[in-house]
């Protein structure tokens, strides 16, 4: 399909190097502010957030393609003019990203990531552990590497 890119959020979206907003506006949003103050984002945070950075590139004039959880994650495509023309960098970066690193790091376990790390390990015939890092351990002390394992899928 031309002219969309598609995949997990992980590696999607990210913030920009130098902020696109002017200094009189601020760099994220109230309503990310106000979810980052309690330390843990709940699901309703989460979910309003993305919700924010959806109808954000909406208003100008993009629409994320098949936006659903999966894995503790929201999955989706983000159509490549709306990285090329930047709506989805500033869409994000004023939106999301905050609440969405906090939220990924959080869920890190459950990711996407994390079971193709133990679904690796089971192939070589070890028994994966609760801890994606501690998973990724086991890769290196027995070394593995993940491209050598088998997909699923």
């Amino acid at each position: 399909m031309a002219g969309l890119l598609v995949g997990s959020l992980v590696g999607c979206s990210g913030p920009a190097a130098v902020s696109a907003h002017s200094t009189d506006e601020p760099s994220i949003s109230r309503q990310q502010k106000e979810a980052l103050k309690g330390g843990g984002i709940t699901w309703d945070e989460y979910q309003t957030a993305f919700k924010a950075y959806q109808a954000c590139l909406s208003k100008k004039g993009f629409q994320l393609l098949d936006p659903h959880f999966k894995n503790d994650l929201m999955d989706f495509g983000v159509p490549a003019a709306a990285v090329d023309s930047g709506a989805d960098d500033k869409c994000y970066s004023y939106n999301w990203s905050q609440v969405d690193q906090a939220w990924q790091i959080a869920h890190e376990d459950t990711s996407e990531s994390a079971q193709i790390v133990a679904n690796c390990l089971r192939a070589k015939g070890i028994t994966p552990v609760e801890k994606y890092t501690d998973n990724l351990e086991l890769l290196k002390h027995n070394g593995i590497d993940v491209g050598d394992c088998p997909t699923v899928g």
